[in-house]
Parts: C-alpha cells; structure tokens; sequence
C-alpha cells in the first residue's frame, strides 16, 4: 500500500466504523436508561427542565477501542511498514492510555449513577496524569511560549501532569450545555486530525478520528434529540472525563514529537482547540475567590451561563461558543502563518477571548436594563 492509501485508510476506517457503532448503540443506552430511569435530574444549575439520560459517555471508550485495534490489526495484516517499525513503542503508550481511559471511565460512570465528591475525582485525574510521563511522554520543549523552548524533565513532567489535569477538567466543566462540549471537542479533534494527516502519523489519526466519528451520532442526538419522545442524551461526566483525557493525550503526544515528527508550530495550533474552556476555568476560579467562595464547589458563572443571561437561547449559545473556539483556532493558524511567534500567537488569542467576554457582559447589561424598563 502506498503512503496515499495508508492514509486514507487511517482517517476513513476509524471514522466510519465508530460512527456506525455510535449510530447503532447510543439508541440501546438510551433504551437502557430509560428502563432503569438513570437519569440527569433537573436542579437549579442545570439547563434542561425535564429527567434526560445522561449516560452517553458510556459508549466513547469502548467503540474507540474497537475502532482502534481492528484498524491496527489490519495494518499488521496488510504489512504495513509504519505500523510494524513502531509497534512495540505504540502498545506501550496504548496500553497506558487506554488504562487512564478506563480508569477515568469507571469514576465518570461511578459519578453519573452515585456521585463521586471533587476531591477523588481530582486525585484520579492526577495518578492517570502521571501515566503520560511513565510511558515517555512530557512536555519538554515549550515552542517559543513565553520565550522558553527546552525544559528540563523536573519541570516538564509536573508541568505535563497539570496541563492534563487542566484540560479534563476544561471539558468537563463546558460540558453544561447541549451541544458545546462535543463541539468544542469535535473541533480539536479534526483539527488535531488533519495536522497528523500532513505530518502522516498514522496513529495519531486512528485517535483523532475515531473519537471524533463517534461524537457525530451523539451531537445529534444531545442538539436535536427530543426529550419528548425520549430521544435525548447527555454525556455525563463518564463522557467528558474520558474525552477530555483523550484531547490530552493528543496534545502531550504532539508536545512530545514538538520539533520531531510534528514542527513546534503544530503544538501552538494544538493548545488553541482548547483555550475557550481553559480561558473560562481562569475567569471562573478567579471570580470565585473574589467572591471567598471554594474556587473548587460549582455555580452558574461559566461562560455558557453567562451567554444564557444575554437573552439567547441554549442552542445559540453553543453555537456562539462553538465558532468563538473555532475563531481562536483560525486566528492562531494565521499567526503562525505569518510566523507572529508563540507569545504574541497567545497573547492575540486572549485579546479575542477578553473582547468576547467585555461583549458579552455589555449584552447581560443590556438585557437586564431591557427587563426593568
């Protein structure tokens, strides 16, 4: 098979077939939760007005891993040169990935049906961090941010352990809205995906694109499901936790080839798909000690509640959210095009994220002065 090929079958294959199995079991869990009433309950911080089955999550992991290894078993099938040259490497980060996955699976499903207090969550979220380093993966080259390029293992490593730590937490606290966090997602995902099908890393896309095939199903059924007739699903934190590990994993994975297999340019791009929901961690945390609250305990100050008190609707916000985030990602492609250097990249990047929350107070405003005039 030639390199046109290889690629072709590594985006086109995973792609399919996880979107197929997605089509085909989201329906099941949705059968499955409504018999045993597993429910996303209404309260005060949530959007929805009625129970919604909040188990979607449940079949990100293991459609993934289908995906995964039939594909590789067809490349060591067809003899893939690649594949057989890097195997031994691959399984090793695979293995571990997939055991943070899983162990991220089970305290998101553990959550969904009984709850699960911050603080274990936090802690489960640090030792699948440290599985990054174990497997010869850390951040050890910054790009040119903040004028640093190489740094020493003492600092790279805790600082991979935080970034991961910083992303799951980033999806899983946008997760707040239908749509926004698969959204967001479904964009570094693709994004991701195509800057490894110009570098060719064909693992690299068996990740990217079979997550993101199974995220189309279920951003259909979250959007445009009907509550009604009991078409409707959330994720739940089983979802967000193994999604958000996973855009980690890819992001540690191209910060590691920085400079390698992927030019240190990449890594810029990379870190844009997930800004919006880490900007709006920072501005949430901060306004929360402000105000002497726990910056750990939840509230309705999130940038998706924020847009909901301007007057739109929830599905407007998502797709206001949704292209923001995608706005950052094409402005950062921009300045690295016209080789702006990584500070100045994230510095422009903030300046679109601090002009679309000044905008969005100034609609709050408005709105609020609308419904006393």
């Amino acid at each position: 098979m030639d390199n046109i090929m290889i690629m072709a079958f590594s985006i086109a294959v995973p792609f399919l077939l996880s979107a197929v199995l997605g089509w085909l079991f989201i329906p099941r869990v949705l059968i499955l939760s409504h018999r045993r009433r597993l429910y996303d309950i209404p309260d005060d911080r949530k959007m929805h007005d009625r129970p919604v089955p909040r188990l979607g999550g449940i079949t990100f992991l293991p459609i993934l891993l289908i995906c995964i290894c039939l594909t590789i078993g067809f490349w060591v099938m067809l003899g893939v040169p690649y594949v057989t040259d890097r195997l031994n490497l691959m399984i090793i980060r695979f293995c571990l990935l997939f055991v943070g996955m899983m162990m991220l699976f089970l305290v998101g499903v553990v959550d969904d049906l009984i709850g699960v207090t911050y603080k274990a969550k936090f802690m489960v979220q640090i030792a699948c961090a440290f599985l990054f380093p174990l497997s010869g993966m850390w951040i050890h080259d910054l790009s040119g941010l903040f004028w640093i390029h190489e740094i020493p293992a003492c600092v790279g490593i805790p600082l991979t352990v935080f970034v991961v730590v910083y992303v799951i937490n980033g999806i899983n606290l946008i997760d707040g809205i239908d749509g926004l966090a698969a959204g967001i997602c479904g964009i570094s995902l693709l994004t991701l995906g195509i800057a490894a099908a110009v570098m060719a890393q064909h693992f690299f896309l068996l990740f990217a694109f079979g997550m993101f095939g199974i995220l189309v199903p279920f951003w259909i059924y979250n959007v445009f499901g009907n509550v009604q007739k009991s078409h409707k699903i959330f994720m739940g934190d089983t979802g967000s936790l193994t999604l958000g590990y996973l855009v980690s994993f890819l992001l540690i994975y191209m910060a590691g080839e920085s400079g390698k297999t992927f030019p240190s340019e990449m890594l810029i791009i990379g870190l844009s798909t997930v800004l919006l929901p880490m900007f709006d961690i920072v501005r949430v945390v901060i306004a929360r000690m402000k105000n002497h609250r726990n910056p750990f305990l939840p509230d309705k100050n999130h940038i998706h509640h924020k847009l909901l008190r301007t007057g739109l609707s929830a599905r407007w916000v998502m797709a206001v959210l949704v292209m923001v985030s995608l706005l950052i990602v094409l402005v950062t492609i921009l300045g690295v095009d016209l080789h702006l250097g990584a500070t100045l990249i994230f510095l422009v990047d903030l300046g679109v994220w601090l002009i679309f929350d000044y905008t969005s107070n100034y609609f709050i405003h408005k709105n609020h002065r609308k419904k006393y005039e």
